[in-house]
């Protein structure tokens, strides 16, 4: 079975911290840049976090599924955040322990990197600290600085990209289950665009995010596409072009009244192209 980009809704449903897994979603696609600073301030004044996250890190079996899961995560976030990907010819363990090395990285700004290290401590301590007094204490110390400054969150699952979140969840819920003939052809219509106009539109969408007050919702939303895409194509990793193309769909939606006419137009154009009925020829 392919191994698809999200936590897994069997792995969560069965881990005792599943729901805060999902409320820890809702945040970073609404993270702030104020409240990326103030996680910064409280990382950099937590000491011994880099033991705690070693020894979670060591402990999680290398081949079982939420070292998997999470070093995919890893990837994803990274990737949202603007980070150095991982080589992932190496170890999942190597993998999840890649962020915390940037701390030595003389490119990346540090006040940043403490900032998003505040993230994935969370997702770290969340999923990865065992029920046990030792295990409660190392979740307690990894997830304070996001719980002080993400929680109580005023967003939901269901309102994680705006009010107009149900509409762009539900193209994506209803990309899973395409014929594998209508997948390929939002992929051609997709591939098939300007790519100086497509290129401008996404843009448009990160900027307007920008201006909303959201600069991750964008991107968040693309990694809501990816296992959308995965499962529409039945292949994992897929082209990424139909990740995008979903992407697209979605966030015409999500920023319904944020994006001018024409990108919005754009946006929907392999979406509404591929789901048009086609002749029997």
């Amino acid at each position: 079975m392919n191994r698809r980009d999200d936590m897994g809704e069997q792995l969560l449903a069965e881990h005792p911290r599943g729901e805060q897994w999902l409320q820890l979603d809702v945040t970073v696609a609404n993270l702030t840049f104020d409240q990326l600073e103030r996680l910064a301030r409280l990382v950099e004044a937590t000491p011994g976090l880099a033991p705690v996250r070693e020894q979670l890190i060591a402990a999680l079996p290398e081949t079982g599924e939420l070292a998997g899961r999470l070093a995919s995560r890893w990837v994803r976030w990274a990737g949202l955040f603007g980070l150095p990907q991982p080589d992932l010819t190496r170890s999942r363990r190597h993998v999840l322990g890649h962020p915390y090395r940037l701390t030595t990285s003389t490119e990346l700004d540090p006040l940043y990197l403490n900032g998003v290290l505040g993230v994935f401590d969370a997702g770290l301590g969340i999923t990865a600290a065992p029920a046990t007094p030792d295990g409660e204490s190392a979740y307690e110390r990894l997830t304070a600085a996001w719980r002080r400054v993400c929680l109580p969150s005023r967003f939901t699952p269901a309102s994680a990209y705006g009010p107009h979140t149900q509409p762009a969840l539900a193209l994506l819920r209803q990309a899973r289950d395409l014929a594998p003939a209508t997948a390929a052809r939002v992929l051609a219509a997709r591939t098939a665009l300007d790519p100086r106009a497509w290129s401008a539109a996404r843009s448009e969408v990160h900027d307007a995010g920008i201006g909303w007050g959201f600069p991750f919702r964008s991107q968040s939303l693309f990694w809501e596409a990816v296992p959308a895409a995965e499962a529409a194509a039945d292949q994992s990793p897929t082209d990424p072009a139909l990740a995008d193309a979903l992407w697209g769909a979605a966030a015409a939606h999500a920023f319904t009244g944020r994006l001018t006419p024409a990108t919005a137009a754009l946006l929907r154009t392999p979406w509404q192209a591929a789901l048009r009925p086609h002749p029997i020829i």
